[in-house]
């Protein structure tokens, strides 16, 4: 089913708010306390990229068919856990959903596999240089820039050209905005739930 650019862009904002609304539930269960207190074992770790993978998988069967591919919020999962957990939380959770996307198949198999481990790694890249203090903005432009990069990913792996650039023209503008918009709500909420921790210090 083919849906114009603003209706792919709803939809994904909808799938996108539902697996933010899970991750601040999640937030209240004690394990997620040693998150924010960056006191996660190496079974922390393991766990929080087991979760946050199954969310990428959650981003890719939600996603919406159009041109042959899939518009999806799949890479939202692997960038938060690498932003809440470092490099291994990212690429383990990158890996679940990477894996799992490049086994459905199809011409833009390869280069959305890669997208997704990248971005996971990445954002546990950022969380070291950042110090796990990742604010509200510089998290937002790293989603931006992440999806951007993924588009221009496409494009250069995904054959035949012409329907890479079919598909782009209409999954760029959705992808990048709910994904971004997804990490500006994630980011708000985490420095909303760290100020009780800061402020018990």
């Amino acid at each position: 089913m083919d849906l114009s650019v603003l209706g792919i862009l709803w939809e994904l904002i909808e799938r996108a708010s539902l697996l933010l609304v899970v991750f601040f539930l999640l937030f209240h269960i004690k394990f997620f306390n040693r998150m924010l207190a960056n006191k996660l074992s190496i079974l922390d770790q393991l766990v929080l990229a087991v979760i946050f993978g199954l969310f990428a998988v959650y981003g890719t069967y939600t996603g919406i068919q159009t041109s042959g591919a899939i518009a999806n919020i799949r890479n939202l999962g692997p960038m938060i856990a690498g932003l809440l957990g470092g490099p291994w939380v990212g690429l383990g959770a990158g890996l679940i959903g990477g894996v799992q996307r490049y086994l459905m198949g199809g011409f833009t198999a390869v280069p959305c596999a890669i997208g997704t481990i990248t971005s996971g790694l990445a954002g546990g890249l950022l969380f070291m240089l950042w110090k796990g203090n990742i604010g509200i903005w510089k998290p937002t432009l790293f989603a931006f820039l992440m999806e951007a990069a993924d588009m221009g990913l496409l494009l250069l792996m995904a054959r035949p050209i012409g329907d890479a650039l079919n598909l782009v023209s209409k999954i760029a503008l959705p992808m990048i905005l709910a994904d971004t918009l997804g990490i500006l709500v994630f980011a708000f909420l985490l420095k909303e739930l760290k100020q009780p921790q800061a402020a018990g210090k």
